[in-house]
């Protein structure tokens, strides 16, 4: 099966989770990936808007690549129908959404514009089944090769990645009162209580960070979103970095964590900033706990959360498509 992908996949920071993605289709099958960014005439939205492909790339990249399946990965890239007709007949079209609920307005706008379409936010799916809709979940998911345990010595008790919202630094500020906490933030946010590190761009850089520090501080509650998602909880693939790594991750529970680790063995879970230190400095002060936790966790990652996993779902729901297409066109009248 050959797949075209569009996705910005080598721009910081996006490639620490698309380049997994890539990764496992390449080695599915060939794959030619084209990242809009570097196309004339074309505007980014980061996931905020739905982003159109420009047609004149489409036409260009078919004139030596003839896919089978067509992925749009992620940013609410999409294709026009005029491009969608330049592909041979029995093309298949998928998109991933990895900003749900946050760039749900842009998904529901573009997931009709696609064959098969993915989110990777469980709670989004009623929202998609209301416009007829029908989404399917892409759960967060790694590549254990890019982020794997590397044996550096900890430099740090807890890391926490990603942007600023006022429950996150509240917690993060409570801490800090007791251990060695780095935040790696957005470049140029100066908005946290402690001094923010730079990003981590790169997977390189990520694994690296994560693997010097002993414990992952992770945040399921949208604390800054708008509309309907203002106070529920989605998962991101930072938990699975870190299970990746080897490194447990204290975490707010929330409806589907069940799905993806089991609490107080794969993954520790806090309530509230009082708790969260007290679960921190339980895991700290044992060892042998903390480390046995980060080994099950990294174990429950490569049974079912790699993005193999993810491209072995998205084959076979290509031949599914396929084969009930052609079921369809012999059917008799």
């Amino acid at each position: 099966m050959k797949t075209l992908l569009f996705g910005n996949v080598t721009q910081p920071p996006y490639q620490n989770n698309l380049l997994p993605a890539v990764r496992a289709l390449e080695r599915s099958g060939p794959t030619k990936v084209v990242e809009p960014r570097f196309i004339e005439g074309f505007v980014p939205t980061g996931a905020a808007r739905p982003a159109l492909i420009p047609a004149a790339a489409v036409a260009e990249t078919l004139a030596s690549f003839q896919p089978d399946v067509v992925v749009c990965l992620a940013g609410g890239l999409y294709l026009a129908r005029e491009s969608r007709r330049l592909f041979p007949a029995g093309t298949v079209f998928a998109g991933l959404a990895l900003s749900d609920p946050l760039g749900l307005d842009a998904s529901l706008e573009i997931a009709p514009e696609f064959d098969l379409y993915y989110t990777q936010d469980p709670q989004t799916l009623p929202f998609y089944a209301a416009r007829g809709i029908a989404a399917r979940r892409c759960d967060p998911a790694t590549d254990p090769e890019l982020y794997r345990p590397l044996g550096l010595p900890p430099e740090d008790d807890v890391l926490f990645l990603g942007k600023w919202t006022p429950h996150r630094d509240e917690v993060v500020r409570h801490l800090s009162d007791k251990f060695r906490v780095a935040v790696h933030a957005h470049a140029g946010d100066s908005r946290w209580t402690i001094p923010a590190r730079p990003p981590l761009e790169s997977p390189a850089e990520l694994c690296a960070g994560i693997n010097r520090t002993r414990l992952m501080l992770e945040f399921t509650l949208l604390d800054d979103a708008d509309g309907p998602f203002r106070g529920t909880s989605r998962m991101t693939n930072r938990p699975q970095f870190a299970a990746a790594c080897g490194v447990p991750t204290l975490i707010d529970p929330f409806d589907h964590l069940s799905d993806f680790f089991e609490p107080g063995v794969e993954i520790e879970v806090y309530r509230s900033r009082e708790e969260a230190a007290a679960k921190a400095a339980a895991l700290l002060s044992d060892e042998p706990r903390r480390r046995e936790m980060g080994r099950r966790a990294r174990e429950r990652v490569l049974r079912e959360q790699t993005w193999d996993h993810r491209v072995e779902m998205l084959r076979n729901d290509v031949r599914e498509l396929r084969a009930r297409r052609v079921e369809s066109r012999t059917a008799p009248d």
